[in-house]
């Protein structure tokens, strides 16, 4: 039998939740890496804000690749669309952590992912989470967005990188309007903050948000099918 592990970010809640929840591969380990305690598989609690978070998690990459596992996979879902405010206006400790999560940890932690794989030489696959927000600038979410524009940025370079290694893949999916918390919360700020609260609250009253579960069913699709360097959107994607 094919051992496999999964390893997956954000497992608490929404996409990340829901990734959980549906794994493709029955008996493969799961470890849910949050801060609050996922439904489902190993817990590895971990502020992914904090460098001291991201310390654990590679730590953990590294004491599983050395029990050798046939394949493993690593989904990066972990983010926050905070604060929601201008750039001058925001908390600047707040400012910082949401920087830190949204463009900083997805490549540290990637880039420790797929290093592990190598040494160990295990298959993997890398999954990051970008979003529409990566495209084009909204105005309330210039921490989420460049993060985001970062992880696509990155997903194509290490990419290049890992042309000849047919073992080791990356990819980004880039959600769109997915029925989460995270976008609950999004369109409880007022629009005059953030615009884009009332295009979701729109799409929201029209029954046009995706369900987590059929993004994760899209996810694990591109997972198992998806080029490397790809970027693959999910959820409700625009026609």
């Amino acid at each position: 039998m094919t051992r496999r592990v999964v390893w997956i970010s954000g497992a608490s809640s929404g996409i990340g939740a829901a990734l959980a929840s549906s794994l493709p591969w029955p008996g493969a380990e799961l470890i849910g890496v949050s801060r609050r305690r996922p439904a489902v598989g190993r817990h590895l609690r971990a502020d992914l804000a904090s460098r001291d978070g991201w310390a654990d998690v590679t730590s953990s990459f590294d004491s599983v690749f050395a029990q050798r596992p046939d394949e493993a996979v690593f989904a990066h879902m972990a983010a926050t669309p905070g604060p929601h405010a201008r750039s001058t206006d925001a908390d600047r400790d707040e400012y910082a952590a949401a920087v830190l999560l949204n463009g900083a940890a997805p490549l540290v932690l990637g880039a420790a992912f797929l290093g592990a794989a190598e040494r160990h030489d295990v298959r993997a696959a890398l999954v990051l989470c970008s979003s529409p927000a990566a495209a084009r600038p909204m105005r309330g979410m210039s921490s989420y967005g460049s993060g985001k524009a970062a992880v696509e940025y990155w997903v194509g370079c290490v990419a290049a990188e890992l042309e000849n290694d047919p073992r080791r893949r990356v990819i980004a999916v880039v959600p769109h309007a997915v029925d989460t918390p995270m976008v609950r919360e999004v369109m409880s700020v007022a629009p005059t903050t953030q615009p884009v609260a009332a295009v979701l609250a729109d799409a929201a009253a029209r029954g046009a948000l995706a369900t987590p579960e059929s993004t994760a069913a899209a996810i694990w699709r591109a997972v198992e099918t998806a080029p490397s360097g790809s970027i693959v959107p999910v959820g409700a994607v625009p026609d």
